[in-house]
């Protein structure tokens, strides 16, 4: 269902934008958006829950025990200091918690019908809690630190892994990140949490929409970090949308809101280093918005410390040719966002670091000679002459430098949106525009521009559904489309006052003319996008994408208009 909510743009003027309606019936099944009182009413019921639980669950355990039926333990207060829980609950924690919890000075949760981990006290070590590649054995229902309840695990990458957890000293949900008992992981973890202290303190008001970190301790030889929990990414949105791509209009208001961070961000000298749709996720606290993510990766300008960063498809060009990097390529990362969110799919989705350069090339052109020349990584993709070494993709195609068009490429004549993208995708980083720039640009600035032109394609009528062969040619890669024409042109420009514009086309027109309608914003319903975030890298990245590139090489439809002359 479409909610229309107010935003107020640079100008201050005051505009109507279509965004999903977030269901307030269902709770708890991930990813979902809470409010603060709902948050505040379901976890109290939980954690009562879960108390009461555990504290009739010892006193049915010696049901004979006279003393248990004076004095029910369930109405023991919480929390318990270490010396209550061993009189009370020894029998039911493990030999190594019974040692491990005269470390702590509050318990708040014991975790009591957990299946829980045995680790004899004498023999432990610093691995103990560990698998093979270093990160924490979980178990669900489980406590960490005796505070957080392991629920269920919402990602996991090469830093560790993220679960969603109750706090029962605070009644709330949290996403908890576990990072790996390995030293670089943790190293770069603490950079993290620098990072992460910074934006805290500067974004005591919550307007520059970066996530928020509550917490972090050490847990049997892990850093644990605690956060916010928040919605759905934006690729889990693309996906729940068939990958369709959104309106000029609601592209915009991503673009805004991640401006906003990295105008932050530019101002404390921090690059984040992976931003990615997997790394931007929805939350509500008034009206639906955005929060940027996982600054696992993140480092100060002049403290940079990896050169192998930023995901594949959003990896700037002097990333990949080897030269210095600074806060520009995070710019590079938003204009292959803002592409990806309208169209669909991704700008540059190369199959490995020569083809992604291909990629670039095919749209961009070749880069100055100069950017080659000091590249250090040039003889990777540059022959001695400084020409690109000819490859040919697992799908058989080669690649040609300026043989695509932007235009074309976007399906728009949108000038404005046109503009703002090539002034973010430049070759050199220093003629790339800054956030403060972009956001005095005239596709942010104007609200004129909230009204799209139409895309370069016509929309298949009501009646008729796709063929076999122009769904697998729309959606390969991602999945299938087993509904018919999911947008629909509904109303007449005559009917529309939220400033949004759609595409449309006459059911009896024969002759290919286009008329301006209404766009609507088929968002997904919230409370039914049911799958997890993804952690770090998606399946195209992590593994060869034959079918992305046959998707890229072939139309998405085959109803597509003749260039305009």
């Amino acid at each position: 269902s479409i909610t229309s909510l107010p935003f107020v743009d640079t100008k201050g003027n005051k505009n109507m934008v279509n965004f999903p309606h977030i269901s307030h019936n269902i709770m708890l099944n991930p990813p979902l958006l809470y409010t603060e009182q709902e948050n505040q009413n379901q976890n109290q019921m939980l954690a009562s829950e879960h108390r009461a639980s555990e504290m009739s669950s010892l006193s049915s355990a010696n049901p004979q025990d006279p003393k248990s039926k004076e004095k029910p333990r369930r109405k023991q207060k919480v929390p318990l200091t270490a010396a209550e829980a061993l009189r009370c609950f020894r029998n039911e924690l493990s030999s190594y918690e019974q040692s491990e919890i005269l470390g702590y000075t509050e318990l708040w949760f014991l975790g009591l019908k957990a299946k829980k981990l045995h680790v004899d006290p004498e023999k432990f070590s610093k691995t103990s809690f560990d698998d093979e590649h270093g990160s924490y054995m979980k178990v669900l229902h489980d406590h960490i630190a005796y505070r957080y309840e392991v629920l269920e695990m919402i990602g996991k990458g090469s830093f560790g892994q993220v679960a969603k957890c109750l706090d029962h000293k605070n009644n709330e949900l949290v996403a908890l990140k576990i990072i790996r008992n390995k030293k670089r992981f943790h190293h770069q973890a603490l950079v993290e949490l620098r990072i992460l202290d910074t934006l805290r303190r500067k974004d005591k008001d919550n307007t520059y929409n970066v996530v928020h970190m509550k917490d972090f301790f050490y847990f049997r030889n892990h850093l644990c970090i605690t956060f916010e929990l928040l919605g759905i990414n934006l690729y889990e949105l693309m996906k729940n949308n068939s990958f369709q791509g959104f309106s000029l209009s609601v592209v915009r208001r991503f673009t805004l809101s991640v401006l906003k961070c990295l105008q932050m961000l530019y101002l404390e000298k921090i690059i984040h280093c992976d931003l990615k749709p997997e790394n931007i996720v929805l939350h509500q606290k008034g009206q639906v918005s955005i929060k940027v993510i996982d600054f696992g990766s993140s480092c100060y300008e002049h403290e940079k410390v990896y050169s192998y960063i930023q995901s594949r498809f959003y990896r700037s060009p002097e990333v990949i040719l080897g030269h210095p990097y600074n806060m520009a390529i995070d710019m590079w990362s938003l204009g292959c966002i803002m592409a990806e969110l309208y169209t669909g799919y991704p700008l540059f989705a190369g199959e490995n670091e020569v083809e992604q350069l291909a990629c670039i090339m095919e749209v961009l052109g070749l880069p100055p000679s100069h950017f080659i020349q000091t590249a250090s990584r040039r003889q990777t993709f540059f022959d001695s002459t400084g020409f690109p070494k000819n490859i040919i993709n697992n799908s058989g195609r080669k690649r040609y430098p300026d043989s695509k068009d932007l235009t074309m490429v976007l399906k728009t004549y949108d000038a404005s949106f046109l503009d703002f993208l090539r002034r973010c995708l430049v070759w050199e980083p220093s003629l790339r525009m800054t956030p403060d720039q972009a956001l005095k640009h005239a596709w942010i600035h104007d609200s004129r521009n909230l009204k799209t032109r139409p895309r370069l394609q016509t929309l298949r009528k009501l009646n008729l559904p796709l063929s076999s062969e122009a769904r697998k040619d729309k959606v390969q890669g991602h999945h299938h489309l087993d509904k018919k024409a999911d947008v629909i042109i509904k109303e007449t420009i005559d009917k529309i006052k939220d400033g949004t514009t759609k595409q449309f086309q006459n059911s009896g027109d024969q002759q290919g003319s286009l008329q301006h309608a209404a766009e609507v914003v088929q968002l997904p319903h919230l409370a039914e996008a049911s799958s997890k975030p993804e952690a770090v890298v998606r399946p195209e990245e992590s593994k060869t994408s034959t079918e992305q590139q046959s998707k890229n090489s072939s139309p998405k439809n085959t109803s597509i208009l003749p260039p305009i002359v």
